[in-house]
């Protein structure tokens, strides 16, 4: 076992780890925990405004790492690691077919990748998305589908990795725990018919129209996990607003909301508990009955 208290996130796209999970991880950091974070993709199909994409030469892979790397020293994290893969896009767009994207890359891959990082990385934590995506986004899902079942290969001596095409020759090792990162589906319902009665419609909303609120607020996402993030929300609106080309483009629906209200909101991030099997008991801390040693 690691001296102190390991965590691994792993996320679809250079934006994800504050818009989501930002208060967490901000609060672990914080805590002295070992936070780090691993991003699969560049996030170079983010929806961004023209005005935005022409102020630079730089491409938007090149931007969003930059914002990247001002966010994780907002949030804290101790360190940031890149797969090479590129932005798949939302569901159906062109993007989804490009030969780098995420979605295209065989799973037995992503999985040898992400097993060298977990036995490298030692966590005894592991967060990422949750089985629908969140909002549905095909790499959400993917990035899903890979770290669970490198949550699990990664503990055991037949598996293996292979970074830059060498066989992993690192010792397995076995997390305690895996979560989804979600959030509460009864806020969301609240928003969607705040939504409409202001007169915006919720079955499109994002830049793009194409995030549909009615349909995820069907998705049922178990709450297991309500961490307390209010002494940092700060910290987690610093490092969204790092994000400056996503930061209005998104899909999240608090930030239309007034600051007050939207902080109040924001003050608990909500986990599905993947691993072990969850128990009626809601937890406050992602490292409730982690053993590790001082």
């Amino acid at each position: 076992m690691t001296s102190s208290r390991t965590l691994l996130g792993v996320f679809a796209h250079p934006d994800d780890e504050s818009f989501g999970p930002g208060g967490t991880l901000a609060r672990y950091a914080a805590e002295g925990v070992q936070v780090h974070v691993i991003i699969a993709t560049d996030g170079d199909a983010g929806s961004v405004n023209e005005s935005h994409r022409n102020q630079t030469e730089r491409t938007l892979a090149q931007v969003r790492s930059e914002e990247l790397a001002r966010a994780a020293v907002e949030l804290g994290v101790t360190t940031i690691w890149n797969l090479p893969y590129r932005d798949s896009g939302m569901r159906g767009s062109p993007d989804n077919e490009h030969p780098r994207a995420l979605v295209q890359q065989p799973l037995d891959r992503l999985l040898a990748e992400l097993i060298d990082y977990v036995r490298r990385l030692k966590p005894h934590v592991v967060i990422t998305h949750d089985p629908y995506g969140g909002y549905g986004h095909p790499d959400h899902i993917r990035c899903c589908e890979a770290v669970t079942a490198a949550f699990y290969a990664a503990g055991q001596a037949g598996a293996s990795g292979s970074r830059r095409g060498r066989n992993s020759i690192l010792p397995p090792h076995a997390a305690q725990k895996l979560y989804y990162s979600s959030f509460d589906k009864r806020m969301l319902r609240w928003i969607v018919k705040f939504m409409q009665l202001t007169g915006r419609n919720p079955r499109q909303v994002g830049r793009n129209q194409d995030v549909d609120l009615v349909q995820i607020a069907g998705w049922e996402t178990p709450i297991h996990a309500r961490i307390d993030v209010r002494a940092f929300l700060d910290h987690k609106e610093r490092a969204s607003r790092a994000h400056a080309s996503q930061y209005s483009g998104g899909p999240s629906t608090l930030r239309a909301l007034p600051r007050p209200l939207r902080r109040r909101l924001s003050r608990f991030e909500i986990y599905t508990r993947a691993f072990p099997a969850p128990t009626a008991y809601q937890e406050p801390d992602l490292f409730h009955n982690v053993i590790w040693q001082d």
